[in-house]
């Protein structure tokens, strides 16, 4: 396996995995202390926006695979990690193999571990929500059945992503809850109309659950585009007002080699 740097900005450096089997992926440094790494070569959900899973699903990573991106990126840098997220190219609950296993190398570590997941399959989702985690995001980026089919095409749908938090919520501990998030992606045109953010609302409220509320960063691979800023403003202040919690993408993720959904796999050969 071999590390290349691609891309390095003010904020963020984000590197090539070269794969042994010839496969590539990519992760990502954020403000110097925390890796986005990736699970998969690919991915099976099919987001439309995303550039990760464009090229489909080649195979899960390796756990080796994934101590390989913490190790050489750390040795790569000035300062030692903190905090990993997988929530790079891939579906990490669909790698549990490898991932759940990895959680617990990190956490050994010291090396606290979030993941950002479409939430499939369910019983591998309520494991994760019990798991050892340093957080975990659950990608919705709809309110309606309809919108999460287009945008959302091979995750669970709402009514049963919805259902097994509700059922699960109750059994966990304070600090799991807290370490419990919904995402919701902007995107003009399609999920950004007021009828679909409150049907959004009227399933994420009564959880009580943080909601990471994302902008989005084009990629050659979509022809989706965010809204414009003062209509993401406005989508702020309405989720803000039915009682949301909401918590706006980080300036580092807003950078261009940092955004949700931007990183890409490779096949080999």
């Amino acid at each position: 396996m071999r590390l290349e740097l691609v891309d390095q900005g003010p904020v963020n450096a984000r590197y090539l995995v070269h794969l042994d089997d010839g496969a590539q992926v990519e992760a990502v440094r954020y403000r110097g202390d925390t890796l986005c790494l990736s699970s998969q070569v690919g991915c099976a959900v099919a987001c439309p926006f995303c550039a990760s899973g464009a090229n489909g699903l080649q195979r899960p990573l390796t756990e080796a695979e994934l101590h390989y991106q913490v190790e050489a990126v750390e040795a790569a840098g000035t300062e030692p990690l903190r905090r990993l997220t997988l929530s790079g190219v891939g579906e990490p609950l669909h790698a549990h193999a490898a991932t759940r296993p990895f959680l617990d190398w990190a956490r050994a570590r010291g090396l606290g571990t979030s993941l950002t997941t479409s939430g499939g399959p369910l019983p591998r989702l309520r494991e994760w929500l019990h798991a050892p985690h340093n957080g975990l995001t659950l990608s919705c980026h709809a309110g309606t059945e309809a919108t999460r089919a287009r945008l959302v095409p091979k995750g669970p749908p709402l009514g049963e992503l919805f259902a097994t938090l509700g059922e699960e919520l109750p059994r966990m501990t304070n600090k799991r809850r807290k370490k419990t998030a919904l995402a919701y992606l902007v995107l003009a045109g399609a999920n950004d109309a007021d009828a679909e953010v409150d049907a959004f609302l009227e399933r994420a409220v009564p959880l009580g659950l943080r909601v990471h509320l994302y902008g989005y960063n084009p990629v050659p691979t979509s022809t989706h585009r965010g809204p414009a800023p003062e209509r993401f403003d406005a989508i702020e202040d309405r989720m803000r007002e039915a009682g949301a919690r909401v918590v706006r993408s980080s300036k580092a993720r807003r950078r261009p080699n940092g955004g949700c959904g931007t990183l890409v796999a490779l096949r080999r050969g």
